[in-house]
C-alpha cells in the first residue's frame, strides 16, 4: 500500500566493497538520525576540552593577581610566544605532517581554508557596516573584527571534536578509515590556515594598528604591511617547513636520523610550552577583570562567527560545492567542524603583538568559547546528519 500510495521511498543501494566513497553532494532527502549517546559524547568532550582552556587562563590570571606575573612579563611573555614559541610549532608541524601525496588527497580541504578566509571578511566587513554605529570595537577595528570571523581554532579543537565523534558516532564508527582521513584532513587544513593566519591575518592587524596611531595610510603604506606579512618569525618558519616538507627527499632526511636532526628535536620540545604559555599569557592580560559595556560588538562577533560561519558553510557543502572539490563524507564533516569552532585565542597575542590593547578580543574570544557549547553541538548534529 505504501508503495501504491507514493510514500515508500526505498534505500538507496550500498556501494560496492572497495568502491570510493561517495562525495558530499546534499542529496535532499538525507535526514537527520544522530544517536544521542554520540551527541552526548561530544557535548561532554567538548566541555572538557573547554573546561581545561578556562583553568589555564585562570592560574595565568590568579599568578597576576599574586603579582607572580607583572604587566611588562605579561607583555613579554606574549612576545616569546609570538616571535619564537608559536614560529617552533608551525615549523615542527609542518616537517612533521606534512607532504605531497597529503596536500594532493586533501585539496578541497586546504581549498576551503581560503574559502573560510573570504567568508570571514565578508562576515567582519558586513557586521561592522551593519552595527558599527551601535558598537565602539566594530567601528574603530574593523580588522580585528574580520580576523576574529576569519580564522578558527583550526588544529587542535577540531581533533578533540571529532576523535570523539568517531568514537562514538554510528555513521563514524562503521567507517574503518575514518579516524585517519579525518586527522590528514585536519592536518592540511591547519597548515594552510597558520599560513594564512601569519601572513594575511597579521597584515590586516597591522593596518588596523596603523589607523589607530600616527601612521597614516599612503605610498608607504603597501610595503610596511608586505613587510609585517612576510618578515614575521612565524611567516618565516612556515615557508622554511614547507620548503623542508615538500622539497627533496634528502633535504628532509637531514632533519630525521640526519645531521641536522637536533634542529629538529629542538623545535619539537619548544613547540610543547607554546600552548601553555598562550592561555597563561591570556589569562594574566585579563588582571584586574575589566569590565566590558559594549556588549553589542561581542555579541555580533559571536553570532558571525558561531552561527553565519556555519550556516554559511553547511550551505556550500549542501548546495554542492564539497562535491565539486571532491570531498568525500568524511572530509565534509571536518569542513563542517572547522566552521563551527570558535576563533584562535592566538589572535589576542597578535593583537598585542602589534601594539594594541587585547582585553575586549580576548573578551570576545571567552565569551566565543562559552557560547560554542552550544552552537558546535547543534551544528554538528546536522553535520552528522548529512553524513548519514
Amino acid at each position: 500500500r505504501a508503495q501504491r500510495s507514493g510514500r515508500f521511498r526505498p534505500s538507496p543501494p550500498s556501494p560496492p566493497r572497495g568502491a570510493p566513497p561517495r562525495p558530499w553532494s546534499g542529496v535532499p532527502n538525507c535526514r537527520l538520525r544522530p544517536s544521542a549517546a554520540g551527541m552526548a559524547t561530544l557535548l561532554g568532550s567538548s566541555m572538557h576540552a573547554m573546561s581545561v582552556t578556562f583553568t589555564m587562563i585562570a592560574v595565568g590570571s590568579l599568578m597576576r593577581a599574586l603579582g607572580v606575573i607583572t604587566a611588562v612579563g605579561q607583555r613579554e611573555m606574549s612576545q616569546a610566544t609570538v616571535k619564537l614559541l608559536l614560529p617552533a610549532f608551525n615549523f615542527s608541524a609542518l616537517i612533521t605532517e606534512m607532504t605531497w601525496a597529503r596536500l594532493e588527497a586533501c585539496w578541497g580541504v586546504a581549498a576551503f581554508a581560503v574559502i573560510h578566509l573570504a567568508l570571514g571578511v565578508f562576515l567582519g566587513s558586513a557586521l561592522c557596516g551593519v552595527a558599527g554605529r551601535a558598537s565602539p570595537f566594530l567601528r574603530r577595528h574593523r580588522a580585528q573584527v574580520i580576523v576574529l570571523c576569519a580564522f578558527c581554532n583550526g588544529t587542535a579543537m577540531p581533533l578533540t571534536l571529532f576523535r570523539a565523534l568517531a568514537s562514538s558516532s554510528p555513521q563514524l564508527v562503521s567507517r574503518p578509515d575514518s579516524n585517519a582521513q579525518g586527522a590528514l584532513d585536519i592536518t592540511v587544513y591547519g597548515t594552510v590556515w597558520r599560513f594564512l593566519l601569519w601572513t594575511v591575518g597579521i597584515a590586516l592587524l597591522e593596518a588596523d594598528a596603523a589607523s589607530q596611531s600616527s601612521k597614516t595610510a599612503g605610498p608607504r603604506a603597501f610595503p610596511r604591511l608586505a613587510k609585517a606579512a612576510l618578515l614575521n618569525s612565524n611567516t618565516m618558519a612556515s615557508v622554511a617547513g614547507f620548503c623542508i616538507a615538500l622539497g627533496p627527499p634528502a633535504l628532509k632526511a637531514l632533519f630525521f636520523g640526519g645531521p641536522l636532526a637536533f634542529v629538529g628535536d629542538a623545535c619539537a620540545n619548544i613547540a610543547k610550552a607554546s600552548h601553555t604559555m598562550l592561555l597563561l599569557s591570556l589569562g594574566a592580560a585579563l588582571w584586574p577583570v575589566p569590565g566590558m559595556s559594549d556588549w553589542c560588538g561581542v555579541v555580533g562577533v559571536c553570532a558571525a562567527k558561531l552561527v553565519a560561519m556555519p550556516l554559511a558553510t553547511l550551505a556550500l557543502l549542501r548546495f554542492g560545492l564539497g562535491a565539486q572539490l571532491g570531498l568525500g563524507p568524511i572530509s565534509g564533516l571536518i569542513v563542517a567542524i572547522e566552521g563551527c569552532v570558535p576563533s584562535a585565542l592566538q589572535i589576542s597575542m597578535m593583537v598585542q603583538s602589534v601594539g594594541q590593547d587585547v582585553r575586549t578580543c580576548t573578551i570576545i574570544c571567552f565569551w566565543q568559547h562559552v557560547a560554542a557549547l552550544l552552537t558546535m553541538t547543534t551544528f554538528l548534529a546536522v553535520a552528522l546528519g548529512e553524513l548519514s
